[in-house]
This record gives C-alpha cells, structure tokens and sequence, in this order.
C-alpha cells in the first residue's frame, strides 16, 4: 500500500497537480517529499524542469512525493 505516495520513478507531477499546488512566492508547487536517506517526509517545491528545491534554493534527490493534505478544519 503506497498511502498516497507516488514514486518520481513511477511519475513526476503533472501539470494540473503543478498549478494546483504552486506558490509563487517560491516560483514552483509545494508537494510532500520523502527525500532519499530521510526518516521523515518533509514539504519541498518543485520545477516544471524536474528539480525538486527548498525555500533557499537547495536541491534534493526525491524518492516519492504526494499533495499536501487539507489542513485540519475541526
């Protein structure tokens, strides 16, 4: 069971998941990441040119990734 997880390996994001999730305040779409070699999943943003990056700019190699879930509305 993948939770939701799509291995870059199977696909990347496309598109519409691209628009849907951009913010332009970091010229890319905002996803949920496993990084390689990580325990954790973190937040990072993604390129149409395939590079995944955090808020400085710095890359990483990511495994799989998934949209951000709908924050909590208790």
């Amino acid at each position: 069971m993948s939770n939701g997880w799509i291995p870059v390996a199977e696909r990347l994001p496309g598109h519409r998941e691209f628009i849907e999730s951009y913010d332009p305040s970091n010229f890319g779409a905002e996803f949920l990441v496993t990084i390689a070699g990580a325990d954790r999943a973190t937040t990072l943003f993604y390129s149409l040119t395939g590079r995944w990056y955090d808020e400085q700019g710095n890359p990483y190699k990511v495994i799989a990734w998934q949209k951000i879930p709908e924050a909590y509305k208790g």
